[in-house]
Parts: structure tokens; sequence; C-alpha cells
């Protein structure tokens, strides 16, 4: 049997059901695909005039979250930022001390990184990374999880330096800046704002 999914409901126009019947319903998704374009085409828009690296992997799972508003803390500014600038300095502060200046994207082109001294070096580094992130975002209490993304990045070596670090903790002020000024205003007008992912 067809259910039939009103229009208005299909295209995420409403905010509630029309339908509590309906299996098919489409308002986060669509809700939450138009938040992470729009966040994504201004900081690619960044990237493309200062030719900087202001889109980077671990945007992602922070995009995510505060599309989707999948968990309440992720869109605070203390969370997000903050939790990203501990992950870039714990993940300086790990390279500088076992990186010894290799990075994954050299050591793992090679055509036998098994069994050297590089991989562990990166080793070495991602997991003290991880454990200063841990420790210090449980204490400092931002508990913002993708920023556990950040600190890999700079502790394999795939982005370094004061240069990068900034890069990395602007690029993520952006982004919520971008979500809660600007993007978040305009869902609650124009009908696009997402409800918890957790929701059903």
């Amino acid at each position: 049997m067809i259910r039939r999914v009103d229009r208005r409901t299909l295209l995420g126009l409403d905010f509630e059901r029309d339908d509590p019947e309906t299996d098919f319903y489409l308002k986060d998704e669509y809700s939450a695909t138009v938040n992470v374009f729009l966040h994504f085409t201004v900081l690619g828009v960044i990237a493309l005039v200062s030719g900087r690296p202001f889109l980077f992997p671990s945007l992602g799972p922070s995009a995510y979250l505060i599309a989707t508003g999948e968990q309440p803390r992720a869109e605070g500014a203390y969370h997000v930022i903050g939790g990203h600038a501990v992950a870039v300095v714990a993940g300086m502060i790990a390279y500088a001390l076992f990186g010894n200046e290799v990075s994954a994207y050299v050591v793992f082109a090679r055509p036998d990184p098994a069994f050297s001294m590089e991989v562990i070096y990166l080793w070495a580094s991602g997991t003290v990374a991880m454990m200063l992130t841990t420790t210090a975002m449980l204490l400092t209490k931002t508990n913002h999880a993708a920023a556990c993304a950040t600190t890999l990045i700079v502790a394999l070596g795939l982005m370094g330096g004061l240069e990068d670090a900034i890069i990395i903790v602007t690029a993520v002020a952006v982004l919520w800046y971008l979500h809660d000024r600007v993007i978040s205003p305009l869902a609650v007008r124009y009908g696009f704002k997402p409800r918890d992912a957790r929701a059903e």
C-alpha cells in the first residue's frame, strides 16, 4: 500500500507532519542539507579567495552537528571553537614532541612503510595528541567530539605550524558565526531549521 505524502511536507516546508501515518519525511534531511551547503559555500569562497586551506576534514563533523542540532552543546561557540582550539594545541604539542617532522601524506605514499620508524613517530604523535585532547576537553568541558579529528590532522603532519593552527581555529569560528548569526535566523524565518536528529 502506497501512503500519500503531502507535497509541502515532502519539500520540507512544514515544521510538523501533516499525516502522522506517513513513513516518508524529508524535513530534517532537506533543512540540514541546506545548512551544510551554505556553510561550505562560504568557507569554499574564503579558501578560493585566500588560497589557504579553509576546508579540511574535521569541519565536516562539526558542520553536521551544527546543521542537524544532534547535540545541543555542539552549537555553542565555547564547545565548537573551544574544542577545536584545544585540539590544535594538543596536536601541535604532540607533533613537536614525537612527530619528528614527518607527514602521513609522505610516509604512507612510500612503497613499503611497514615497520619504519616514521610510522612509529606518527603513531606516538597521534596517540599522545588524542590523550591530551581528551583530557583537556574534559577538564575545560568543551567536549566537542569533532575536534578529535582536528588533533589528528595536526599530530599526523597533515596540517601544522602556527599559520595552519590560526586557519583551523578561524575556519571553525567562521563556521559557528555564520550558522549562529546568519543561517540559523534565516532557517527560522523561512522554515528550514532542523529538529533534533535523534528525535526519531
